[in-house]
């Protein structure tokens, strides 16, 4: 502090100032960036599909000086997002719906069904294993059960009132198709308007930041949406074929809870095994080697080839920052806890290379984490 100067002393006051004031003014709207953030994720997905359409267009059309080549690349993308939707609620969408109605229609004799079963298993298990096995195990469910039913409550509470607690959040999903629009088709002078503002010195470090959260946030999100399509799939073909009722709606909320890690898939199977357990017990077993299949396969082949070595962390871990952000910010947290851990880890990694008494280069400290540096263009 002795050596800065009365004007980069200012300066540093000036930029602390605003940062503080930015983001208490975030803290205190929260409520009504849900619809932003929903969009920065959109943004994010679609942004590999804008680049590549727009870097096309303007190959093909370089000799007539086309430049509306973004703004049709983003339309065309918006046009193709909203097309799979239009099949998804048209073909998808009523078959699940109509199975919905039936299993929602017989919802009484599932739950007697579901009783004379847990009843029956009870019988078996009071009478087949040892008293004192039997007390621990009532200990131990009676504690997860405790855990699941509180963390759950406070999950979806915590998310409905981040969600739905203001007015923001309807303008706000209003505005988010245009606000999107902007985004993408801003995002190079954005990009721009923020190196300008970072000294030459930093750019570097900057771009590699950017790529390790690029990498890790990218290979979760794309990984773990073909993860819930594949499971989704897959458990709603599997149970078709053992002929398990509302195969559809079972399928659906088995691949749904596939976007938890670690957790969701075991949460995903419950259902579908009490379904098919009532219809019959045999095919209660054979539903639950599917899944078992299923996930085997999963954790084999797709898991590592999808996701790669982006985000690897212990089961233990993973169930502890999964609490925790369940703690913090509900369903979203929980949703978000495992990459944002990954993002930290690595960037810890990265800035305890550079920041070393011998600090090690921008390019090594990158190979060092098995990745490959952001290309700077200005």
């Amino acid at each position: 502090m002795r050596n800065w100067s009365v004007v980069r002393r200012n300066r540093f006051l000036l930029i602390t100032t605003l940062v503080l004031i930015v983001l208490a003014v975030l803290w205190i709207a929260r409520d009504a960036l849900f619809p932003y953030l929903f969009a920065l994720v959109l943004a994010y997905l679609m942004l590999p599909g804008v680049n590549w359409l727009d870097q096309k267009l303007r190959q093909v059309f370089k000799r007539l000086r086309f430049t509306a080549a973004r703004p049709i690349a983003i339309l065309l993308v918006y046009l193709l997002t909203v097309g799979l939707l239009i099949s998804f609620f048209s073909l998808v969408v009523p078959v699940i719906s109509q199975q919905f109605n039936v299993l929602w229609g017989n919802r009484q004799q599932l739950i007697i069904g579901a009783r004379e079963l847990i009843d029956s298993t009870l019988v078996w298990y009071r009478g087949n294993v040892p008293q004192d096995v039997q007390m621990q195990v009532d200990d131990l469910l009676r504690q997860a059960a405790g855990t699941v039913g509180r963390a759950l409550q406070t999950g979806v509470t915590r998310t409905l009132s981040v969600v739905t607690g203001t007015l923001s959040f309807v303008l706000g999903m209003v505005v988010v198709p245009f606000w999107l629009f902007y985004v993408l088709y801003d995002q190079a002078k954005m990009m721009r308007g923020v190196l300008k503002m970072l000294p030459s010195r930093h750019r570097v470090d900057f771009f590699n930041v950017l790529r390790i959260i690029d990498d890790v946030l990218g290979a979760y999100l794309r990984g773990q949406l073909l993860l819930c399509l594949f499971i989704g799939l897959m458990a709603t073909a599997g149970m078709t074929l053992l002929g398990v009722q509302f195969a559809a709606v079972l399928g659906l909320i088995a691949g749904a809870f596939e976007i938890l890690p670690f957790i969701g898939p075991i949460i995903g199977l419950i259902p579908a095994v009490i379904v098919a357990a009532i219809q019959s017990p045999l095919l209660g077993v054979w539903t639950l080697l599917l899944f078992l299949g299923i996930q085997q396969v999963e954790n084999l082949f797709l898991a590592p080839r999808i996701s790669g070595k982006a985000v690897q962390l212990h089961p233990a871990l993973i169930m502890v920052v999964l609490v925790l952000g369940n703690e913090v910010a509900g369903l979203v947290g929980m949703l978000l806890a495992v990459p944002l851990t990954a993002i930290l880890r690595d960037l810890f990694k990265y800035l305890y290379l550079r920041f070393q008494d011998q600090p090690v280069g921008p390019k090594e400290a990158m190979a060092r984490l098995g990745r490959t540096p952001l290309q700077i263009g200005m």
